[in-house]
C-alpha cells in the first residue's frame, strides 16, 4: 500500500526540488508496482501524474530520466491517460530507442485511451528492430485493429525477418486484436508446451489468454502448462490465462475431452489432470468417434486404481463394434482392476476375429495383432485362456506376429512355447 506522506514528499521534490531531488523522486516512484498505483487515492494519483506531465513539458531531460518517467507512467496504466500527448512526443525521431521503447510500452499499458499514438506506432512497427516489437505490443494493448494496423501486423507476421521472441510478441498483438493469421495458434501453443525459453513460454501463455477458448489446442496448451510447466511463473501465467477465459480447471478439462480426437495436447493435458479428469473421460467414452473413446480409455488406464469409477463405462466399451475401442477398454480395465476373467476373453476374441482385408493393410493388421498379444504378455500367467489362440498365432504368415506370440507363450505358459 502506498505511503501517502512519502508520496507527497516526492511530489514536492518533482515540483520544487533541484535536478538531483527530482531524479531521486522519479527513481523512487518508478519502483512502485502497478498494483500499488491501481489502489492509490485519486487525489494522490493525479498529483503525481500532473508533476510528471510538467517534467515532460519542461524538456531538456537526459534520456535516462525520460525513460524512467515513461516506465513510471506505464506502471500507472490506464489512469495515466492525460499524459498520452507527452508520451507520443517521446516516440519522435531523435529520441534514443530506449526512451521510445519505454514510451511505446507505456502507451500500450494506457490502452484504448492512447489511440492517438496509433499512426506513430504503425511507422515504428515496420523497421525490424527491438523498437518495432515494442510498437507492435503497444498496438495490441491499445486495441486498435483498423485496416492499417491489420495490414501492418499481418505483413510482419508473414515476413521471415523476425526472431522467435519478436514473433511471439507479434502473435500476442494479433491475438489481442482478434486478427486471424495463418499458423498463429499453432505457433503459440507449440511454443507454450515445447520452447526451452521460459520467457517465450510465458509470453505464449499471455497471448493465448486473448484467443477463443473453443479453438483447437488453446485450452489444452494452457492447462498443460498450468499443471506441469517446470517454471512457477509460467504456471501462474497459464493459470491466469485460464482465469481470463473464465474457465475453472474442471471446465478446462471438459473442453480438453471434447478435443481428444483431434488434439494430442488435449491428451497430454488430461493425463496431467489426473483424477480431476476422470468424470470428463468417462463422458468421452460415450462419444461417437472411436478415436475419442480409444484415447479416453487409454488415459483412464494410465491412472490405474484411481480410475475405478470408470470400470462400468469401460466394461460397456468391451462390446463396442470397433475393435480398437474394445482393445483400449480391455487394456485399461486390466490396469485398473487386474480382472483377467473379464479382460482375457475380449483379447482372445480380438485375435480370433478376421479383420476386413479391404479395410486393413498388412501393416495395420500386424500392428493390431502385436498390440493385442503384448497386452496378453503383460497380463502373464492369468492369461492362460489365451494359450490356444496364441499357439495358432505362432504360425501366422507375418514373422513379427509369430515371434510376438512365441514371446507371450513363454511368459504365460512356458511349457506350451516349446
Amino acid at each position: 500500500m502506498l505511503d501517502a506522506k512519502e508520496i507527497q514528499k516526492h511530489i514536492l521534490a518533482l515540483n520544487e526540488g533541484d535536478h538531483v531531488a527530482q531524479r531521486e523522486a522519479i527513481h523512487f516512484l518508478r519502483h512502485l508496482e502497478p498494483q500499488e498505483w491501481a489502489t492509490a487515492p485519486l487525489a494522490v494519483f493525479h498529483s503525481v501524474v500532473g508533476a510528471l506531465q510538467q517534467q515532460l513539458r519542461n524538456g531538456t531531460k537526459s534520456p535516462l530520466v525520460y525513460r524512467e518517467i515513461a516506465t513510471l507512467l506505464g506502471n500507472m496504466g490506464r489512469r495515466a491517460k492525460s499524459v498520452v500527448p507527452q508520451l507520443i512526443e517521446l516516440l519522435q525521431e531523435g529520441m534514443p530507442d530506449s526512451v521510445r521503447e519505454a514510451a511505446a510500452t507505456a502507451l500500450g499499458n494506457v490502452g484504448e485511451e492512447a489511440r492517438g499514438a496509433v499512426d506513430r506506432l504503425i511507422v515504428l512497427s515496420d523497421n525490424h528492430t527491438a523498437l518495432a516489437m515494442h510498437a507492435v505490443r503497444a498496438l495490441g494493448g491499445i486495441g486498435c485493429a483498423d485496416q492499417r494496423v491489420r495490414s501492418t501486423l499481418l505483413g510482419l507476421w508473414l515476413s521471415s525477418n523476425q526472431s522467435q521472441n519478436s514473433q511471439v510478441q507479434l502473435a500476442i498483438a494479433l491475438c489481442k486484436l482478434q486478427i486471424d493469421a495463418k499458423g498463429l495458434l499453432g505457433f503459440l501453443t507449440k511454443n507454450l508446451v515445447a520452447s526451452q525459453d521460459e520467457a517465450i513460454r510465458k509470453s505464449a501463455a499471455e497471448g493465448l489468454a486473448s484467443c477463443n477458448k473453443e479453438d483447437l489446442d488453446v485450452v489444452p496448451a494452457l492447462l498443460t502448462a498450468a499443471l506441469g510447466d517446470k517454471n512457477e511463473v509460467v504456471r501462474q501465467v497459464a493459470q491466469a490465462a485460464l482465469d481470463h477465459l473464465k474457465l475453472s480447471n474442471e471446465e478446462a478439462v471438459h473442453l480438453c475431452s471434447l478435443q481428444l480426437a483431434n488434439s494430442s495436447l488435449a491428451e497430454t493435458a488430461l493425463r496431467r489432470s489426473g483424477p480431476l479428469a476422470i468424470t470428463a473421460l468417462i463422458q468421452a467414452l460415450g462419444k461417437e468417434k472411436p478415436a475419442t473413446r480409444v484415447k479416453a480409455a487409454q488415459i483412464l488406464g494410465s491412472l490405474g486404481e484411481l480410475a475405478a469409477a470408470a470400470i462400468p463405462a469401460l466394461t460397456t466399451a468391451l462390446s463396442h463394434k470397433d475393435p480398437d475401442v474394445r482393445l483400449a477398454a480391455a487394456k485399461s480395465l486390466w490396469n485398473i482392476n487386474k480382472n483377467a476373467d473379464v479382460v482375457v476373453p475380449v483379447l482372445v476374441k480380438l485375435l480370433e476375429d478376421k479383420r476386413p482385408v479391404d479395410l486393413e493393410d498388412g501393416e495395420s493388421r500386424r500392428r493390431f495383432f502385436q498390440t493385442v498379444i503384448e497386452a496378453l504378455w503383460r497380463i502373464g500367467p492369468p492369461a492362460k485362456a489365451a494359450v490356444p489362440v496364441l499357439m495358432d498365432k505362432t504360425k501366422d504368415k507375418n514373422r513379427l506376429v509369430s515371434e510376438s506370440a512365441h514371446n507371450a507363450l513363454r511368459k504365460i505358459e512356458p511349457t506350451a512355447a516349446k
